[in-house]
């Protein structure tokens, strides 16, 4: 049986069920647990997320969670989650023959790894009792014998013996609201290399004392399994320094993980496999993750005839017309517009065909488009290559808007800040750096380029946004900065002075 369906009759066997809507899931639970337990439940939870972290209250809100009519409905708001990160590992455990489990709850994937390599040695440890017992008679009932469980808090003992795997998935990390690191200041992604300040995320975190424990029961050539909420960069780069300082290098690129927490989206991990005899040929990266197509800003229907309309200086490089008896005729018509933007624009005259516009920076084509290009632009065309790149284009979901408010283009991804320096003679009106009372630096910009107003923010947590409008809707950015400098001052933000 495959891992995946393996897995699936594993988490049904837990009581596990998979929800696409939060009413569904929601009714389930109510159905399941009693009022007066929802309650307290949710009153842990809020305990658990308190700043600073309270390991007592963390164990009080899994013990609570471990009882047998509220493990099931809660544990399925992570079904996808075990989808996703549990076939990740069981690909990766390998020639293991010890496998520590580092926080594994009631033991869910824990069990399921066990099964899957009966000949190999898993001990689980967490620090919350309730849990290990849960978790050490599911696995009698399942008839494993190759798997223990102890009640044990890494940071106050290690476990016995010596492991040549560790896996640790949402348990290093114990500090959801933790912010990171701060970059230098708001013009970089790079980090400073501060012992002071690394030294403090650790111990906000718990990870530093937690990743000590674990190394001192790693075999020489040992390996590990992580996987973190450590997505943004300002907390990837501390907690990479953290795993390198110990001597972990990369056995292959992270992993980044995506995936369904009811009708929510979790973009989460990286999965990380080091070891302690790492090649060194996987570099740790520390720039900010990119995706494919960030620079591109999509939109379709009356949002496409908006912008498509209000582009200046509007300048058409070429037009394509595609013909098949599915799609009738779907015109195609690609140029450039002022304030360095180009746009590729298609409609069709087919009833129920809706129009859509793809705009981005002159100097930063993404390769998506540029093949596009490239195709249109050839003397011999390939009608089926040219539809099909089409497709990819608007593959990506597009947000609604007001079209009295779209703007020419929006940017807020790692691509804005390259966006907005390549904007062409650009010309600063109004700008304001301000330091917030938790140390963020965020600088706001309004500007002209040829044609176009722009609005630009960056900070030091790697937030970056640019919005592009034309110029007679520049009042709607000068009425967003207004608010946004309004906002940070009311929060206690004070002036930085610039050159």
């Amino acid at each position: 049986m495959a891992h995946a369906d393996a897995l699936t009759e594993h988490l049904a066997w837990w009581g596990l069920r998979r929800f696409g809507s939060d009413c569904d899931y929601f009714r389930w639970q109510r159905e399941s647990i009693p009022a007066a337990d929802l309650v307290e439940l949710t009153r842990l939870a809020e305990a658990k997320r308190a700043v600073p972290a309270d390991p007592a209250a963390e164990r009080a809100f899994y013990d609570f969670a471990a009882r047998s009519h509220v493990l099931p409905s809660l544990y399925s708001q992570r079904y996808d989650y075990y989808l996703a990160v549990g076939p990740l590992v069981d690909d990766r455990i390998g020639p293991s023959s010890a496998v520590l489990d580092f926080g594994c709850g009631v033991g869910i994937l824990t069990t399921f790894y066990a099964s899957r390599y009966p000949a190999k040695s898993f001990v689980g440890v967490d620090r919350s009792e309730a849990s290990i017992a849960v978790a050490t008679a599911h696995a009698a009932n399942l008839g494993l014998s190759n798997v223990r469980f102890l009640r044990l808090d890494i940071e106050e003992e290690s476990p016995a013996g010596e492991y040549d795997l560790i896996i640790a998935t949402h348990a290093l990390v114990q500090a959801e609201q933790e912010p990171g690191l701060p970059s230098r200041d708001w013009t970089t992604f790079e980090r400073a290399r501060d012992a002071a300040a690394q030294a403090g995320f650790e111990q906000r975190t718990g990870v530093g004392a937690r990743l000590d424990g674990l190394r001192s029961v790693l075999a020489p050539q040992g390996r590990m399994l992580i996987f973190e909420k450590t997505r943004q960069l300002a907390r990837r780069v501390p907690f990479q320094r953290a795993l390198a300082s110990r001597g972990l290098g990369l056995l292959e690129p992270p992993v980044p993980v995506r995936y369904q927490l009811v009708e929510e989206i979790a973009e989460d991990g990286p999965l990380y496999h080091a070891g302690l005899r790492s090649p060194a040929a996987v570099p740790w990266d520390e720039q900010p993750e990119r995706s494919h197509g960030e620079e591109l800003h999509r939109c379709r229907g009356g949002l496409a005839q908006a912008i498509y309309d209000r582009l200046p200086d509007r300048a058409v490089a070429g037009t394509f017309e595609l013909r098949d008896q599915l799609t009738g005729r779907l015109a195609v018509e690609w140029g450039s517009a002022g304030g360095g933007l180009r746009y590729l624009a298609t409609g069709s005259g087919v009833e129920g065909h809706e129009h859509a516009i793809v705009t981005w920076p002159q100097q930063g084509e993404s390769g998506m488009v540029a093949r596009l290009l490239t195709e249109l632009e050839h003397a011999q065309r390939d009608t089926e290559k040219v539809r099909s790149l089409l497709q990819a284009l608007w593959s990506q979901p597009v947000e609604a808007a007001d079209p009295a408010h779209v703007p020419l283009y929006e940017n807020r991804s790692p691509a804005a800040q390259e966006a907005w320096a390549a904007l062409p003679s650009r010309q600063v009106a109004r700008h304001a750096t301000l330091r917030g009372p938790d140390g963020r630096l965020t600088h706001l910009e309004l500007g002209r380029a040829p044609g176009v107003s722009y609005f630009y923010l960056a900070n030091n947590f790697d937030q970056r946004q640019l919005v592009v409008m034309d110029r007679q809707r520049a009042s709607l950015l000068d009425e967003y900065y207004d608010e946004l400098v309004t906002e940070a001052r009311s929060s206690g933000a004070t002036r930085v002075p610039t050159p």
